[in-house]
């Protein structure tokens, strides 16, 4: 079963990065066409929700409370070893993540659905992408968010979802449509 599972995910991966190489994504209309149509075939927690509340232990060992995040903009990213649009977008959440690393109302976590050894064996040849990482079961994540697809970038707002997308961010207009996204929730605080 977990073999046919992995197979679909990949399949759907797949799936999503040619829907988006068949746009002109320098074209603001179909970049803009594009998003809308992984949005509304993202599975998961209905945007305008309460975000599940978690604790959070990186693979460092460093202990995050949610009640510590709540004045801040959550950027979060399932994701897990393996994945190919996880492992094409890397460049771009690590230039993200670079410009926003002096702010103090961002906080970028990623949970990743592979094991802490994998992860670290993982990051030790690529390096990681500036997202705090944790290790956890697939199982928690889809009871919790309700989704399968990888890689699902998340932008919570006190405690509230306000973006979900399940898609890998591989060109430079995705990246920069994300961090205006990013932007506008931030000017809203």
């Amino acid at each position: 079963m977990k073999k046919v599972t992995l197979v679909g995910l990949v399949l759907l991966v797949s799936y999503s990065i040619s829907i988006a190489q068949s746009y002109n994504l320098s074209n603001p209309d179909e970049l803009e066409e594009c998003i809308q149509i992984h949005k509304k075939t993202t599975l998961g927690l209905p945007v305008g929700s309460e975000f599940p509340k978690f604790d959070y232990l990186d693979i460092e060992g460093k202990k995050t409370e949610y009640k510590d995040l709540k004045e801040k903009l959550i950027i979060l990213n399932t994701w897990f070893v393996g994945c190919t649009g996880c492992k094409q977008e890397e460049e771009n959440l690590q230039k993200l993540t670079e410009e926003f690393k002096d702010r103090d109302d961002i906080e970028f976590l990623s949970f990743a659905m592979s094991s802490p050894q994998k992860i670290e064996r993982y990051f030790s040849k690529r390096g990681d992408f500036g997202y705090k990482t944790a290790s956890v079961d697939r199982k928690w994540v889809d009871e919790n968010f309700k989704i399968e697809l990888s890689p699902t970038h998340y932008i919570i707002k006190d405690g509230i979802l306000v973006e979900l997308i399940s898609m890998p961010f591989v060109s430079p207009q995705l990246l920069e449509w994300y961090r205006n996204r990013i932007l506008g929730f931030l000017a809203e605080s």
